[in-house]
């Protein structure tokens, strides 16, 4: 459920409630005042006495326009009072004819005035509430009189009294635990997702990522914890490639540091010979030139496979794609360097059977491709014949090239660590590898969209694998 739709269920529960509850009082007050046994009752009495109350008033209206002399009969005046269940008070002017006993608690301010003839619901006297009948009339001596006929309305009263502050109570009380449980549960399902961010922001923020939090619920807040914890899972993942990065870059830095300084300090001991005068004949002098011309052409190869390296790292550098038999295309690079590696004692061989699969491609990177991984198995043989086969299999959507020699190979924890850059095996430490080559060629291949990955051979050697995706029919690239 959802934040809003939640918010307006609590408060209209907290605008109805109290509606409900005066309905339900009302109800209770009509079944109370109207159904029950009680209230038939107290509707009884009421309507019996009103009734019996309305015939006395009528005998004393009577009384006093004809009888008169009765009014100041006490005892007479006892026996229609016993016929009420109220009270029959005579009034002479200021003075209380009747009732003699209770003369000293009634005077003549609790009564109403003269000429305030006919029915008051509402009397009080001392702390009794009656309901009063009056008539006036005038004594034959011409003094004002009242007859007073007092009814007590207690039930209602005592009723009132009794149940209505525990039904106000009780409204209050459910309000009051309407209101709590509702702002609970309310703040509850808000609090604690909130305390959730809370949490993870601080862990955050002193570094600490290696934790998940879930929601516990599928409301906003619920989709705002997940959406938190999908952003802290990528800080973590942009941190450790950043981290990675500048690990990368330190070794970049010390790798460099290392493959210039190694040629150029070599150079430099050349031409000191050369100025000291050790190298104190032609043939010697040709030989130290020679040697510092290969150590300059490493350090330029080197240069160009950096900055190559760099270009790539930046995608700064320019592809040129086209469609290309790959078949072909492997087929005319390796006749084209076939005599240069026989001369070097490396036996070719390919291998492409059914394969007439298309691709898009850069010719020269690709070339580069071919070339770092061929020339890299050359480079470390330690056979006087070295076998290298080149293999094309088509697995669609992909075409997968394969080559594999018979060197001294890699072990299997460094395998996925040869195409970093400035990797480099026991063997390249003697034989002057830079170890771009491999990580050149990873590049080139993440941009053709392709994977590249290598394996231990059966019998030994290496084996480089890389994946192209072939067009499809209409010259596109299967998706």
């Amino acid at each position: 459920m959802s934040i809003r739709k939640r918010l307006f269920i609590s408060n209209a529960i907290m605008v109805l409630l109290p509606i409900v509850m005066m309905i339900l009082i009302i109800i209770l007050l009509n079944i109370t005042l109207g159904g029950s046994q009680m209230s038939t009752h107290f509707r009884n009495g009421w309507m019996s006495s009103t009734e019996g109350d309305a015939e006395l008033s009528n005998s004393l209206i009577k009384i006093a326009s004809l009888e008169e002399e009765k009014l100041y009969d006490k005892k007479f005046l006892d026996e229609l009072a016993e016929q009420s269940n109220g009270m029959i008070i005579v009034r002479k002017s200021k003075k209380i004819l009747y009732p003699l006993k209770n003369k000293e608690s009634l005077t003549y301010e609790h009564l109403p005035s003269f000429a305030n003839e006919g029915y008051d619901p509402v009397a009080w006297f001392g702390n009794e509430q009656y309901s009063v009948r009056q008539h006036d009339f005038y004594f034959k001596d011409g003094s004002e009189g009242s007859i007073f006929l007092l009814s007590r309305s207690d039930s209602f009263v005592t009723f009132a009294r009794t149940f209505f502050p525990i039904i106000f109570v009780s409204l209050l009380l459910i309000l009051l635990l309407t209101n709590v449980l509702l702002s609970y549960f309310v703040s509850r399902s808000i609090l604690r997702p909130v305390k959730q961010l809370s949490d993870a922001s601080s862990k955050i923020s002193k570094g600490d990522f290696n934790f998940s939090i879930k929601p516990k619920s599928k409301d906003e807040l619920g989709k705002l914890v997940q959406t938190f914890d999908a952003m802290r899972s990528q800080l973590k993942e942009s941190l450790e490639i950043r981290d990675k990065y500048e690990q990368n870059r330190k070794e970049l830095i010390a790798n460099i540091s290392h493959d210039l300084k190694t040629p150029i300090t070599s150079i430099l001991g050349y031409v000191e010979g050369i100025q000291v005068g050790v190298a104190n004949t032609a043939a010697k002098q040709d030989r130290y030139l020679e040697t510092i011309h290969a150590k300059a052409s490493y350090m330029n190869r080197l240069i160009e496979e950096l900055f190559l390296y760099s270009t790539l790292d930046l995608n700064k550098l320019p592809f040129t794609f086209e469609e290309v038999n790959i078949k072909d295309f492997v087929k005319d690079f390796l006749d084209e360097i076939d005599d240069e590696l026989l001369e070097k004692n490396v036996n070719l061989s390919f291998a492409a059977d059914d394969v007439n699969s298309t691709v898009l491609l850069d010719r020269d990177k690709l070339i580069r491709v071919l070339a770092n991984i061929i020339y890299n198995s050359v480079k470390y043989m330690d056979k006087n014949l070295c076998q290298i086969d080149v293999s094309i299999e088509d697995k669609d959507p992909f075409v997968e090239i394969m080559i594999s020699d018979n060197g001294p190979g890699v072990s299997d924890k460094d395998l996925s660590a040869i195409f970093n850059q400035f990797y480099q095996s026991d063997h390249a430490r003697h034989r002057g590898g830079s170890g771009l080559g491999l990580a050149i060629a990873s590049q080139i291949i993440e941009i053709h969209g392709g994977e590249i990955w290598a394996e231990s051979g059966s019998e030994g050697g290496l084996s480089v694998h890389f994946t192209l995706k072939k067009l499809g029919k209409k010259g596109n690239q299967d998706e």
